[in-house]
């Protein structure tokens, strides 16, 4: 019948002067897509058992007391987590700490187009090799140059002796800022090395006419560097800064190394060294409090957000204008 069928409407078809369009035609099974699937398989449950389970789990235990990994433990606490949450003053000086801590990348950023284009302006002798070591501190381990900081800022080590003092950086209880300031130091020391990369190259990709446009004109350097240099590498100064942001706010390896958290309780003098990642993660593990720790993550998950999404509509807005 559907031979038949299929017979009738060729020859309408062809009556009217019309094609039909072929029948499609189940490809063969072959075995090497098998390979293909597994490729794209295990990396979809990598994602699923490694991400996207435990967000699901953090999410629900927002709204329940769980202890640490124990998930029949997980019961309804009507929204006991949130009405702690918004009475913790401990989270708004961590949170106030982070922020504070968070600013490092700018002064990275600040010190990294001008070392960049300190290097562009001229052909110093040795610029690979200055890159290179401006590099080196960024790739190495976040905890080996904490520990090397650490050495540093002991009361008799390198820097008090430079200085003449013998503050005890990370352990003074009648200046407690100067914890949050060694912890600032040891975040901004490996930073700038790859914005120096990054400008370096957005800054030889700028056009030389319009330099030399600038130049007719009688504009000086500083003129030049603000209207023509800062424009033309907004794009990558907002992809850096997208970056430095997102490291700033989830900033822990350093304060747990300069800071690790006494028999009292505290990461350093009046917590000083406390981030919001390492009041997280010490709820978490310490006191078992997941779904404490659950709020504070996700609370910290949308203030980053925030930020992040207004960096990316100005980053897209400045590639528009540079294209």
């Amino acid at each position: 019948m559907e031979q038949d069928r299929a017979l009738t409407l060729e020859r309408e078809a062809a009556a009217k002067g019309e094609v039909l369009p072929s029948p499609k035609r189940r490809r063969p099974f072959r075995k090497e897509w098998l390979w293909c699937y597994l490729a794209i398989g295990l990396p979809l449950f990598g994602f699923f058992f490694f991400n996207a389970f435990p967000i699901v789990i953090s999410f629900a235990a927002m709204f329940c007391d769980a202890n640490t990994y124990d998930f029949g433990s997980m019961q309804w606490n009507e929204f006991a987590n949130f009405s702690e949450f918004f009475h913790d003053a401990k989270f708004l000086k961590s949170l106030g700490i982070t922020f504070w801590l968070a600013c490092s990348q700018f002064v990275s950023l600040f010190l990294a187009v001008i070392v960049a284009s300190l290097l562009n302006a001229r052909r110093v002798r040795g610029e690979k090799v200055l890159k290179i070591l401006y590099f080196i501190p960024y790739i190495c381990s976040s905890v080996a140059i904490a520990v090397m900081w650490s050495i540093i800022f002991e009361q008799s080590g390198v820097l008090n002796q430079i200085l003449g003092t013998d503050y005890l950086w990370l352990n003074d209880a009648e200046r407690p800022y100067l914890l949050t300031w060694a912890i600032f130091i040891v975040i901004l020391w490996p930073a700038p090395g790859y914005g120096i990369i990054m400008y370096t190259a957005a800054l030889k990709g700028i056009d030389k006419g319009l330099y030399e446009a600038a130049d007719l004109d009688g504009a000086n350097a500083f003129h030049k560097f603000w209207n023509i240099t800062l424009p033309m590498i907004a794009p990558m100064t907002y992809f850096l800064l997208l970056a430095g942001v997102m490291a700033g706010l989830g900033i822990f390896d350093q304060a747990t190394i300069l800071a690790p958290v006494s028999w009292t309780g505290t990461a350093g003098p009046e917590n000083a060294g406390l981030t919001v990642q390492y009041y997280i993660y010490y709820e978490m593990t310490e006191f078992g409090n997941m779904g404490y720790a659950s709020v504070m993550q996700w609370a910290m998950t949308i203030i980053t957000l925030i930020p992040c999404t207004i960096i990316m509509k100005l980053r897209k807005r400045a590639e528009d204008n540079v294209g």
